[in-house]
């Protein structure tokens, strides 16, 4: 039986056994359709419903929880995923370290799950040295990563780079004394993949 006969008679079973026709309206309408979508893609057939926003979120999250050198951000565009750039990169270099390749091969996973839309790749340092160098050198990073991404088969033309140094902290590079914040600062050192949210 065919691939395309099989989503078929999945999808007739399926109407059937609910009880209500393509084209009866009611309540639980949109429950059914995300059900019907849960049961082809647990048996492996195309749903052909996309990927959503919460369906993304919870990819990015779940890929979080796995590895502690990941955290998941939200806002009203996009999910953003930052990978900590001590694990990327040796201090003061923008050549990606063996070690981080099986966690951007996760990264790029979810990247390939996003059907259409620009990733943007954004560069972060900390606040220590010139802002002209840190901008330099974030710049050089997500090239690192986004020429990474493209020779293990992202769509170069989808990636879009950006080298933002210290201009975007997610946490004090210093104390409120004044004093050095190395966990601020090794915060701050990041690589941010900006993916666009998709419609439900």
């Amino acid at each position: 039986m065919s691939r395309a006969s099989k989503y078929a008679l999945v999808l007739a079973v399926l109407v059937a056994g609910t009880g209500f026709s393509s084209a009866e309206e009611g309540p639980y309408k949109s429950e059914i359709r995300d059900l019907k979508a849960k049961v082809l893609d647990l048996k492996g057939l195309p749903s052909d419903l996309g990927v959503t926003i919460s369906d993304l979120s919870a990819r990015a999250d779940g890929l979080a929880a796995q590895n502690s050198a990941l955290s998941v951000r939200r806002d009203e565009l996009a999910v953003r995923v930052s990978m900590m750039g001590d694990v990327l990169f040796e201090f003061d270099k923008a050549n990606i370290q063996a070690s981080a390749e099986p966690t951007l091969g996760d990264i790029l996973r979810l990247i390939t799950s996003v059907p259409a839309g620009l990733i943007t790749i954004e560069g972060h340092t900390d606040s220590k040295g010139p802002a002209r160098y840190n901008k330099e050198l974030s710049l050089k990073r997500a090239n690192a990563v986004a020429e990474w991404l493209a020779a293990h088969g992202t769509d170069k033309a989808r990636l879009s780079v950006k080298g933002l140094g210290d201009t975007r902290p997610i946490a004090p590079n210093t104390l409120e004394s004044g004093a050095d914040n190395p966990g601020g600062r090794a915060l701050n050192r990041r690589v941010e993949f900006v993916l666009p949210r998709q419609n439900p």
